[in-house]
């Protein structure tokens, strides 16, 4: 391994992007200017532009304006607007569509580092690049050369996070030190092919940080690099498969990181690569984007055989080997998949650590097989109750029971109170998240109904007639049947409703009664008082009313969604938060999970039918089971994809606390049954929609 390279000097290559910069923009340098990106490319250009009247920075972490980075402020864009002329995108030329599609309404102009006008590009959906790409034309390649080659990162193996940038976020708040500004500072003085050790050892020498600390740093840089890789099975196979039929194979990647970082990952997934057959950037001062690694490649080793490269860049992995006479095959990145595929107008909102971190384990759930566009357009196809659970529902419930954790500690409530029947997976997946928080958290699950709620709330003859008068699409002795278990005579079951209560007003009561006192009896064992605060899907909080009726105690409320309103009564005597809708929408009228709450609804249900009562005994009398019931298995499965997305978050974002993005999480749903996604007839014909208080009909959510 060479000797660290420390320079103090400015890179040849950042050189010839601020004269680059200074030839394209220089007739703005009276202009005050707006750099979008707080990354390397501005660290290294502001440095050369003391002609130039910058104003501030963009980025997009709203949680970094405020901050100054690199002598500058970074600001929103309310005051890019009010205090700039122009805003130049300063990042590498791949983000320059995605962050555009972030501030296209931006009320000033904006231009791409190549000194072009920002545009939207024409979307042409009848095209995906990766159609023709298939697994079994690249084992056909394969079979005919003598000598393959993969890239690593993006080929071999994702991350789960959707920039690399959000791995050196995700440090920064763990540190607590500025590491982007740092390592951003350090970057600009070293080589175009340098080694993790010189960038450190440069960071320490320009921050005069003890190299204690700095080395502690260095190691979990490694160590979190490691633990957010996500294998993509079928070409780790492909590879194992080559080397044990004893064909050469070589690793070839542009990094930083040491070769024993390789050699450590590959022997976890059980694949043995000697150090001679890993070819480094850092390692050989040359690189495959300017293709100074493919010569020596092609010279040194390959040497006229029949050679292959498998690889996600179509500059530095397809087009550049083939200058050197080797011919490669593409395995797309997941994030190139994502910019391809029926999700693609969700890029641009992946801003935060939290979605970042989010769409981190979700696409690599999509797209972790690089051919699954095979002989397809960009169409997400959800094919399985798993996927269903771990890619659609998986996010929300995640971030809603963090944000009821979050409200829990706020207000120092001691039990969650999960309600029939949209609890029962909740406190499940609630209990399995503590624990793999290492948590313990009280909570519980009640029996509850609106009808039963307001049933056992009957105290009065008037009250007995308002429950009465609740709408009911059946004839009158369907409703007595299903409100007050009274079996009327076939005569009767026409006459008019509240002729039908007054007949049999003796035997409703004596049943009400008794309704009553088994139901609070059973209240009574779970403690509830003003420690207490309920969980429930929304929307106008009757069952919390009901709750703290017959309890006597004043429950908090913490909803997905909810009528916030002052024409919500409920909202007005009782204390009720909702997670998926903003502060200033009251009614939650512009939430995509309450627009299509009737999806969660049909998931978030129980093995058994609404729950009309609790006997003596404190067992459940329920109606009978419908549809959802009769798919109750494959519920299970989805739920069992919930858990897995909830504990492949915890175990790769779980020490960070990353705050939860419900904005965003909001908008994904929505993007998921809004034409982002595709469902199978299998995963469809399972959901159904009843209301068995309002009717005895179902019906078919998809259909």
């Amino acid at each position: 391994m060479q000797e660290p390279r420390v320079s103090y000097h400015m890179n040849e290559k950042y050189q010839l992007e601020i004269e680059n910069f200074i030839e394209r923009f220089g007739k703005y340098s009276s202009a005050r200017i707006v750099l979008y990106g707080i990354g390397r490319y501005t660290a290294t250009l502001l440095e050369g532009l003391s002609g130039f009247h910058i104003v501030g920075l963009m980025d997009k972490d709203l949680g970094n304006v405020g901050k100054v980075m690199f002598g500058v402020p970074v600001i929103d864009k309310e005051t890019a607007e009010r205090e700039a002329d122009i805003v130049i995108i300063n990042t590498a030329e791949t983000y320059w569509d995605v962050i555009y599609s972030r501030i296209r309404d931006i009320r000033i102009p904006v231009y791409y580092l190549n000194g072009e006008r920002a545009q939207e590009k024409e979307d042409n959906p009848a095209v995906n690049p990766f159609r023709d790409l298939s697994y079994s034309e690249l084992l056909s390649e394969i079979e005919k050369a003598e000598i393959v080659s993969f890239d690593f990162f993006d080929t071999l193996f994702g991350r789960s996070v959707c920039n690399p940038q959000d791995i050196f976020r995700l440090i920064e708040k763990e540190a607590g030190i500025p590491f982007l500004q740092i390592r951003h500072r350090a970057k600009k003085h070293m080589g175009e092919n340098y080694s993790l050790d010189e960038l450190y050892q440069q960071m320490e020498l320009l921050e005069e940080m003890p190299h204690r600390e700095m080395e502690a740093i260095r190691s979990r840089e490694i160590e979190l690099e490691k633990e957010l890789l996500i294998p993509r099975e079928r070409l780790l196979l492909c590879l194992k498969n080559l080397l044990e039929q004893g064909k050469d194979v070589y690793i070839i990647s542009d990094m930083y990181l040491p070769m024993s970082f390789y050699i450590d990952v590959l022997r976890n997934e059980g694949i043995a690569v000697s150090d001679d057959h890993i070819l480094l950037s850092s390692e050989r001062d040359a690189n495959k984007a300017n293709g100074t690694l493919w010569s020596f490649y092609a010279e040194n080793i390959v040497k006229g055989r029949r050679a292959l490269h498998i690889g996600d860049n179509l500059q530095a992995d397809i087009e550049k080997p083939g200058e050197y006479g080797i011919r490669a095959y593409q395995a797309p990145g997941i994030w190139d998949m994502f910019l391809h595929s029926s999700l693609k107008s969700m890029a641009p909102l992946v801003c935060s650590l939290y979605a970042a971190a989010v769409m981190g384990c979700v696409l690599e759930r999509l797209f972790g097989n690089p051919y699954v566009f095979h002989d397809r357009e960009g169409a997400v196809a959800i094919d399985s109750h798993f996927d269903m659970g771990y890619c659609v529902f998986g996010p929300v419930i995640l971030t809603f029971l963090l944000w009821a954790k979050e409200q829990r500690e706020r207000d120092d409530i001691k039990k969650l109170v999960f309600m029939a029947r949209d609890g029962y997976f909740l406190k499940e997946d609630y209990e399995y998240l503590c624990g793999l928080l290492g948590e313990e958290k009280e909570c519980c699950y009640i029996g509850i109904s609106r009808q039963l709620a307001m049933a056992a709330s009957v105290e009065t003859r008037q009250d007995l007639l308002e429950y009465a008068a609740m709408p009911y699409t059946g004839n009158a002795g369907e409703m007595l049947e299903d409100r007050f278990e009274i079996r009327c005579a076939e005569r009767e079951r026409d006459w008019k409703k509240e002729d039908l209560v007054l007949a049999y007003l003796p035997d409703i009561e004596k049943n009400l009664r008794e309704l009553r006192e088994n139901y609070l009896n059973y209240l009574a064992e779970f403690g509830l008082d003003e420690g207490c605060a309920v969980i429930d899907i929304g929307y106008y909080g009757n069952n919390q009313k009901y709750l703290n009726k017959l309890s006597g105690k004043r429950m908090r409320g913490y909803y997905f969604n909810a009528n916030l309103s002052e024409k919500n009564v409920n909202a007005v005597s009782q204390e009720m938060r909702a997670c998926f809708q903003r502060e200033e929408d009251f009614t939650g009228e512009n939430s995509q999970v309450l627009k299509r709450q009737i999806y969660l609804e049909s998931f978030l249900t129980a093995p058994y039918g609404m729950i009309k009562a609790v006997d003596a005994q404190g067992e459940f009398v329920c109606a009978s089971p419908g549809g959802n019931q009769n798919h109750f298995q494959e519920k299970e499965e989805i739920n069992r994809g919930v858990k897995a997305f909830l504990a492949d978050y915890v175990k790769r974002f779980g020490t960070f606390r990353l705050v939860p993005d419900t904005e965003f999480i909001d908008v994904y749903y929505g993007y998921c049954f809004g034409g982002g996604m595709e469902f199978a007839d299998e995963v469809k014909r399972g959901f159904y929609n009843d209301n068995g208080m309002m009717n005895r009909i179902e019906s078919m959510v998809f259909y």
